[in-house]
C-alpha cells in the first residue's frame, strides 16, 4: 500500500551530466523548501552505461512546498539542466519561483491537468542566462 502524496509536494525531475549540478539545483530547493530534506538525499536513476557516459543520469526529489526556509542566491552549474515539475499548479509555481533565485530558467512546456501542472525548464547559471535569470512566467 502506498502513502498518499500531499497536495502541497511537487515532484521534481533532474536530467544533467554531472551529479554535482543535480546536487546544487537540489540543494538549492533544500535551502528555501526545508522539510524536503529527508535524510538520505536524491534518488538517482541512472541511465544505461557508467557514469563517464555521454548520457544524462536523472535524479528524483519529492520537494515539499508547503514550508518556507530561506532564500538561495545564485548558484553555479557547469552546464544547463532540465528540470521537470509536476504537482498542484499553486506549489509548482513556488518551486519555478525559488528555482529563478538560484538560476537562469526558461520555460520549455507545460500541461495543464485537472488539478496537475506539468512543467518543464532548461536551467543555466545565473550569470550565463541572457540578461540575468529569467523569472517563472
Amino acid at each position: 500500500m502506498s502513502t498518499p502524496h500531499p497536495h502541497t509536494h511537487v515532484d521534481v525531475l533532474l536530467s544533467a551530466q554531472d551529479r554535482k549540478d543535480a546536487d546544487a539545483v537540489f540543494g538549492a530547493l533544500e535551502r528555501v523548501f526545508p522539510e524536503t530534506k529527508s535524510g538520505h538525499g536524491p534518488t538517482e536513476a541512472r541511465t544505461p552505461a557508467a557514469s563517464e557516459s555521454a548520457h544524462p543520469t536523472v535524479w528524483a526529489l519529492d520537494v515539499d512546498a508547503q514550508t518556507h526556509g530561506s532564500g538561495a542566491g545564485p548558484v553555479g552549474l557547469r552546464a544547463p539542466v532540465t528540470a521537470d515539475l509536476s504537482g498542484d499548479p499553486h506549489h509548482v509555481h513556488e518551486v519555478e519561483t525559488a528555482l529563478a533565485q538560484s538560476f537562469g530558467v526558461d520555460e520549455r512546456s507545460s500541461v495543464s491537468g485537472d488539478q496537475e501542472l506539468e512543467v518543464r525548464l532548461r536551467l543555466t547559471a545565473r550569470d550565463a542566462a541572457a540578461g540575468g535569470a529569467a523569472g517563472p512566467r
